[in-house]
């Protein structure tokens, strides 16, 4: 493994040996800072085909902080087993990610659609 903290970020769909468009900044900023960027395959990922959405990242590459788009909690379990098979970890564990709201004092937001009062036919 290497001393350096890697960043996986999602590819880009179109172009999958590009980071998504949308994490360019961000990708910039770790290139700069010597960080090391991975690529996921997040459509793969959500597919629930794990071992072929890491499959740009190198093996015994880890540890890495996930920086891709938001996943179900599931899915991330499933990545983290999929980069541990690679030699690779994840330094936000499942248990941990799936906690993350709670931690952060946030709680569930009433769905869209729900009443906000009792209207005429309650």
């Amino acid at each position: 493994m290497t001393g350096r903290t890697g960043f996986p970020f999602c590819a880009d769909p179109l172009r999958p040996n590009r980071p998504d468009p949308h994490s360019a900044d961000e990708v910039a900023a770790v290139r700069a800072a010597g960080g090391r960027v991975a690529l996921v395959d997040h459509e793969a990922l959500l597919s629930g085909d794990a071992d072929r959405a890491v499959a740009r990242v190198a093996r015994g590459s880890g540890p890495y902080w996930y920086r891709g788009w938001m996943v179900p909690s599931g899915r991330y379990a499933e990545l983290e087993k999929a980069l541990a098979v690679r030699g690779c970890a994840l330094l936000t564990t499942a248990l941990d990610y799936r906690h993350a709201p709670e931690r952060a004092g946030r709680r569930r937001a009433a769905p869209l659609n729900a009443p906000t009062t009792a209207g005429p036919y309650a």
